[in-house]
């Protein structure tokens, strides 16, 4: 299915839901729940977390619908903000909780077609490159994430974190060039 045809299943599912069709919402969220689950466990400590608050998304979605109105953007760019929302909410209640265990992130490397918890563990590399995402400012990770991870477009990443497409362009070159750097500093130590 090409990205322009799924874009319009997800915009029909989105009316059909506000609507009052409750399978219709029931396939919106098996479409969406792993690549928000994947986005999530990449900025949370552990898989648990990164599963309530999947849920959490999907409620605060499934009751904010009504008000949803499409702006040319993906019903995905839009729970991908509920999202965003839910970790910033997360993070501003356990302020002083510290990711300690890249393990829990490492699924979201590679494959994305599968659950987190149906990947193996990776290799010593990736575990590299999941510390030093880590070790990056909140801002280059999310874009980083949203983009590398999730396969968003500059335009739909910009429609999440609410700047510009030239901003976010920016943001994300900026966060590849300080994790090569944190990958070579590292390399030589």
């Amino acid at each position: 299915m090409s990205e322009h045809s799924q874009q319009k299943e997800l915009l029909d599912l989105v009316l059909k839901a506000q609507a009052g069709d409750e399978a219709a919402f029931e396939k919106l969220y098996n479409e969406c729940y792993e690549p928000i689950l994947r986005f999530i466990s990449f900025r949370v400590p552990s898989q648990d977390d990164a599963e309530d608050l999947s849920q959490q998304v999907f409620i605060r979605f499934y009751n904010n619908l009504q008000n949803w109105k499409d702006q040319g953007y993906s019903p995905m760019a839009y729970v991908f903000t509920v999202a965003r929302s839910v970790v910033a909410d997360y993070w501003r209640a356990n302020k002083n909780r510290k990711v300690e265990n890249s393990e829990d992130i490492l699924p979201l490397l590679v494959d994305s077609n599968r659950r987190p918890d149906e990947i193996a563990q990776s290799n010593e590399s990736t575990k590299e490159i999941v510390m030093a995402i880590q070790r990056l400012p909140d801002n280059y990770q999310e874009v980083i994430a949203l983009r590398l991870i999730q396969g968003l477009t500059n335009p739909e990443i910009a429609k999440i974190i609410n700047k510009s497409e030239v901003a976010t362009r920016k943001l994300y070159s900026r966060g590849i060039q300080k994790l090569q750097k944190e990958l070579n500093e590292k390399i030589y130590e």
